[in-house]
């Protein structure tokens, strides 16, 4: 248990040091008031652009990018143009804006778009000479092509670092700028230090209208500070609304050259869906989130995939997908919906007081809806992170938060500190059921961390009337650490979440089951280890070593085991004359109850009698299992 008055300190600052961190990067972007240059008026006789595809480089219609956008910008089109890009490599001019397209554009309009896109075969890249590459003000009804991620026809757009400015931006739309899409492109930042975008859309704070309606898809950002950022300023009527940010891919398998991923500030029903956030590294910010939603109303983050995230320092340690806001006025968090997403290796060595690894984090948030997502942290803190980990947490500010069907796992060890399935920092107003908690039991860690009081055990939770019919189960992934489910091996997941209403798909797009739906992010219809609730909280009473099942077997089989009491558990597989084959599980510590695990056959592994043994303290047992090709 916690003291009391070590809380409610340590929470003054932490509140004091958020509050300045929530408002550092809306500092840099929204103080800064842009002079904008006045646009070329129209001169009497110019006709606008006819409809039709004008080539932009040498020899070319236009022979620069600028030219074609001011012929645009101050007479206009007549229908859809396409504006192709010839020549392999694009400059931008010396300045702070580069290319600037100054809106909006006479005549464009649903059935009359502007389309930049690199011609046929060629592999274009845009490259920065100046503060950002490219700015689109007021511009509406614009796409962005790069037509293909690989292959013949590409298109790369790179900003270089200029310390003399604040940041380096790729992309930028500004203020009135709505009903765009921006898809298929390679952005690079060399401002990943920093807070360099690869993609922006912000209204500044004199702007009463903002960018809506935008479409940001299947774009790959490998180097930047921020990602993709959409941000907001002031009151709702000015917050950008409606905009998707689908199916990118921030961050390389490889490299380390993102520090943060996919920020929405004070935006209203922004979608973030089908997003791959990977390979996040701590570059000079307080915390390095995957996602991190700020602010706001209504905003949507689902079926995303982050993971691989890691911070060797900042105040606030690794986090996956953060749900942040601010005491002030409009800047608390407000049904927000976070639902179908994998979240798995979080990781942090920051020693800051406020350091922690989280896999869905919140700070003042009203009503966040939290469904359906899997959440598995492991690891070891090495004494650093004095605000331990957990699956879920949820710091001050947070009112009626509501969780189901939830997987919850935290494996990590962060002693001297605590490890928890879910942290409520603060009494709070909750609404759990049917979720997966699971936790690595030892001397300082628990299942949940409440205020001042950890409980240890599911029981001792529910005797507070939440989670009554969630479960408690390391699940089983087909391929560790990936988050799908082992259908094969029987589980409390099964058939034992709640169907919630609009939520129809899983993390795949399979559908889900009406009543009962599984619980995860993966609907995975498999096998259920229980009838009803009450089998789970009957613990068994002696140390027992099953038949694997089936058996004979090929390619895989289930070894199931029972024990009356936790334990470090180690399975391992010999052949018939006792050689060692593979180990399954190494000295691991589970709780009390039935566990199994899965064997699954390499094709050079023979037909035969093979021995499977189980260990599980002073308990050791072993038996006889027929592998048949």
């Amino acid at each position: 248990m916690k003291r009391l008055d070590v809380l409610y300190v340590f929470l003054f600052a932490v509140f004091f040091s958020y509050t300045a961190f929530t408002q550092e990067l809306g500092s840099i972007r929204n103080n800064y008031v842009i002079e904008i240059p006045e646009k070329i008026q129209v001169l009497p006789g110019e006709p606008p652009l006819a409809a039709g595809t004008y080539s932009i480089g040498a020899g070319g219609y236009f022979a620069t990018i600028g030219a074609a956008f001011n012929k645009i910008s101050k007479d206009g089109i007549e229908g859809a143009v396409t504006l192709e890009l010839i020549n392999n490599v694009y400059f931008t001019p010396a300045g702070e804006y580069g290319f600037l397209l100054n809106g909006p554009i006479p005549g464009a309009g649903p059935n009359s778009r502007v389309t930049i896109k690199p011609a046929e075969n060629k592999n274009v890249i845009i490259v920065c000479n100046s503060r950002y590459s490219l700015v689109f003000l007021n511009t509406s009804y614009l796409t962005l092509d790069g037509v293909g991620l690989t292959g013949p026809t590409t298109l790369t757009i790179r900003a270089r670092y200029k310390n003399i400015y604040a940041s380096n931006d790729c992309v930028q739309f500004w203020n009135n700028s709505s009903y765009n899409v921006i898809q298929n492109i390679t952005f690079i930042s060399e401002d990943y230090m920093r807070y360099g975008c690869g993609i922006l859309l912000w209204n500044q704070p004199n702007s009463l209208t903002p960018p809506n309606n935008n479409l940001i898809l299947n774009n790959f950002i490998k180097e930047a500070g921020i990602g993709i950022c959409i941000l907001g300023y002031g009151l709702a009527s000015t917050s950008p609304n409606n905009n998707v940010i689908r199916g990118n891919k921030i961050g390389s398998e490889t490299d380390n050259l993102i520090a943060w991923g996919i920020q929405s500030e004070i935006t209203l029903n922004t979608v973030i869906e089908n997003n791959i956030v990977q390979n996040i590294r701590y570059y000079n910010n307080y915390l390095n989130p995957g996602i991190n939603v700020y602010g706001g109303y209504g905003n949507i983050i689902r079926n995303n995939l982050v993971h691989n995230i890691s911070t060797d320092g900042g105040i606030y340690g690794g986090c996956g997908i953060l749900l942040s806001g601010s005491p002030g006025p409009g800047e608390q968090g407000s049904n927000h919906l976070v639902y179908n997403n994998m979240i798995y290796d979080i990781q942090s060595s920051s020693m800051e007081a406020g350091a922690c690894v989280s896999g869905i984090q919140m700070w003042n948030q009203y009503a966040p809806k939290i469904y359906y997502n899997s959440v598995y942290l492991y690891g070891n803190g090495n004494g650093a992170n004095p605000e331990g980990s957990a699956a879920l947490l949820a710091w001050g500010g947070c009112s009626n938060i509501n969780l189901k069907n939830n997987i919850f796992v935290n494996l990590r060890d962060d002693s001297p500190y605590c490890s928890s399935s879910a942290c409520f920092y603060t009494p709070t107003t909750i609404t759990s059921d049917h979720n997966d908690l699971f936790y690595n039991a030892n001397q300082v860690n628990c299942l949940v961390d409440y205020g001042v009081f950890d409980y240890h055990t599911l029981a001792e939770w529910q005797a507070t009337g939440q989670d009554i019919n969630s479960v408690t189960e390391k699940p089983h992934f087909v391929d560790p650490p990936y988050l799908h489910i082992n259908h094969h091996v029987p589980s409390y997941l099964e058939s034992r979440g709640i169907p919630i209403g609009g939520i129809d798909t899983d993390f795949d797009g399979d559908l889900r089951n009406v009543d009962p739906s599984d619980i995860g992010a993966d609907e995975f219809d498999g096998v259920s280890r229980l009838t009803d609730i009450e089998d789970q909280q009957t613990l068994p009473t002696k140390f027992v070593l099953e038949q694997n099942y089936p058996n004979p077997f090929n390619p895989s089989t289930v070894i199931s085991y029972q024990l009356p009491e936790g334990s470090n558990v180690t399975v391992k597989i010999f052949n018939a004359i006792g050689e060692e084959v593979i180990t399954l599980l190494d000295n691991e510590y589970q709780n009390a109850g039935e566990h199994s695990t899965l064997f699954i056959v390499n094709s050079t592994l023979p037909s035969g009698v093979y021995l499977y043994q189980l260990k599980a303290g002073e308990y050791v047992n072993t038996k006889k299992m027929i592998l048949m090709k």
